[in-house]
């Protein structure tokens, strides 16, 4: 450790450390909770993605996160090696470090709708892309992830398994409906035949 003045005595340069020591542990107190705030967030989104933000300019990122909001989800900034530290303390470990400027895109309402705005303006600018997934406390890499996002939404798929249901039912009421109806008509043309 390196004091920037000459302690006169030996308890002044005890008093400096023992001060300096307090303060770096204030500073490591944050990151452990900064970290276990991360950890808390990936738990409990649906899903979760690592962006590289870094072409976007202010603007642009404002809108991105607004987009990511308005479909349930949250985006924020966050240090790479805080990051690395809370994936490691879920039991995730990377294949490789993080570069650049990360942001964690949580999906915190649907899977993947979130996602897909981040997709959207990653195909439009080269310098964005997705780093990783999370799904379910698994890390997916950016292949997985891509086919991950191009699934309809839960709405959709729920909205299908309704509609898949349905139809059996409704033919089945209609074959049903048809032989009573065969039924009446051909005992109808029997008694005008009388």
């Amino acid at each position: 450790m390196i004091f920037l003045f000459v302690a006169s005595t030996t308890s002044e340069a005890l008093l400096v450390y023992l001060l300096s020591t307090n303060t770096m542990s204030k500073a490591k107190t944050n990151k452990i909770a900064k970290v276990d705030e991360v950890v808390v967030k990936l738990n409990s989104a649906k899903s979760a993605a690592l962006v590289q933000y870094q072409g976007l300019n202010a603007a642009g990122v404002v809108a991105l996160r607004d987009k990511v909001r308005e479909n349930g989800g949250a985006l924020e900034v966050t240090k790479n090696s805080l990051i690395f530290r809370a994936l490691l303390k879920m039991g995730i470990a990377l294949p490789e470090e993080l570069v650049g400027p990360t942001a964690i895109a949580y999906s915190n309402e649907d899977e993947i709708a979130p996602l897909k705005e981040i997709d959207a303006v990653n195909k439009s600018s080269e310098k964005t892309f997705f780093k990783y997934g999370v799904y379910q406390g698994k890390l997916l890499s950016v292949d997985e992830l891509k086919k991950f996002i191009s699934l309809p939404s839960k709405s959709t798929l729920l909205a299908q398994l309704v509609g898949g249901l349905r139809n059996p039912l409704e033919r089945m009421v209609y074959a049903m409906r048809y032989n009573q109806t065969q039924l009446v008509m051909t005992l109808k043309a029997i008694a005008d035949k009388k």
